[in-house]
């Protein structure tokens, strides 16, 4: 009786734990691997407005949005009525999110203490400026369209 008993146990040590698992519907050769990472940093296709649509290429796109962007700001800002007294010659940081439907918004402006004294309507004007962008196709990621937020760089220079 001992020697049946240690024989089970003995085929029990060497058989594979797999004959006693419950079976399951799916076979592991069926099992397909998740993507479950999800880089939430980057869009897959930047936002664009009307006049970049034409571009297939993402680094164009991106590029026609930056410039186009850029351009649409930097008249607004030429057309404003902004003064100073000094001499000024400076960096600004402008954050704008661009929600899931296209609209642009202010998120936050970064001056120096100088900008500030000389231009104090400055984050006004340029709240309006980008409130004035027309409505462009909103970045997407995965398919979806998303929010996206960007950092702009405004040199205020006197001429």
């Amino acid at each position: 009786m001992l020697r049946r008993l240690g024989k089970l146990l003995f085929l029990l040590f060497f058989t594979s734990c797999e004959l006693f698992s419950p079976q399951t519907s799916t076979s592991k050769s069926n099992l397909q691997v998740l993507d479950t990472v999800i880089d939430f940093t980057s869009v897959d296709v930047y936002p664009i407005f009307s006049d970049c649509e034409n571009y297939a290429e993402t680094d164009d796109q991106k590029e026609c949005f930056e410039n186009s962007i850029t351009e649409k700001l930097a008249e607004y800002l030429s057309n404003s009525d902004l003064k100073v007294n000094k001499e000024v010659n400076d960096t600004t940081y402008i954050d704008i999110l661009i929600d899931n439907t296209g609209k642009a918004s202010l998120v936050h402006i970064n001056s120096g203490k100088f900008i500030r004294e000389e231009l104090p309507n400055l984050e006004s004007v340029v709240r309006k400026s980008i409130n004035q962008l027309p409505t462009m196709k909103p970045a997407l990621k995965r398919g979806m369209f998303v929010k996206s937020q960007y950092r702009l760089v405004i040199v205020v220079k006197t001429i």
